[in-house]
């Protein structure tokens, strides 16, 4: 049995990169985190969420799609990034909330081992973009979704070298 994956989940997922580990923050119901741990885009996984009911929802998803022999899947009660290692490069997501919630996650960005960026805030996005630029992170592919009568805009980051 499969997860059935928006279009725009698909296009996040299509945006990742193989690297050590890959965080979804803000992870809601885990489709995202679940379907990398199954393609093994990374050997681990982390799904994060500041709720217990939407980690609840991704744990229970878990139990019936991570597939055996998927990559070492683990949650995350937490606020951001807060309770994740540092120095493990790693490729962090962070879709489906707005601007000013998103700053709050990023501000320390520059601390973490991070090969890429995948944002998507539901607001602000130009005030996103000229946020990144000013602290040294090219936008290196940007994706647009129109699903459910909305515009969803989602950018790929790296460390400017």
């Amino acid at each position: 049995m499969d997860l059935k994956l928006s279009k725009r989940l698909s296009t996040i997922i299509s945006m990742c990169e193989p690297c050590d580990t890959i965080i979804d923050v803000g992870t809601d119901h885990g489709k995202v985190a679940i379907t990398i741990a199954n393609m093994h885009i990374s050997n681990n996984v982390i799904a994060i969420d500041n709720k217990a009911l939407p980690l609840k929802s991704c744990e229970d998803n878990a139990e019936k799609y991570l597939n055996y022999g998927s990559a070492n899947f683990k949650t995350l009660l937490s606020e951001g990034l807060d309770k994740v290692d540092r120095k493990v490069e790693s490729g962090i997501i962070i879709t489906g909330i707005g601007y000013d919630n998103m700053l709050n996650i990023i501000a320390n960005i520059s601390e973490y081992n991070y090969k890429y960026l995948i944002l998507s805030p539901h607001t602000k996005i130009t005030n996103l973009i000229q946020y990144l630029d000013r602290h040294g992170i090219d936008i290196v592919e940007q994706k647009n979704v129109y699903e459910d009568e909305k515009y969803y805009y989602i950018l790929k980051g790296v460390r400017r070298i």
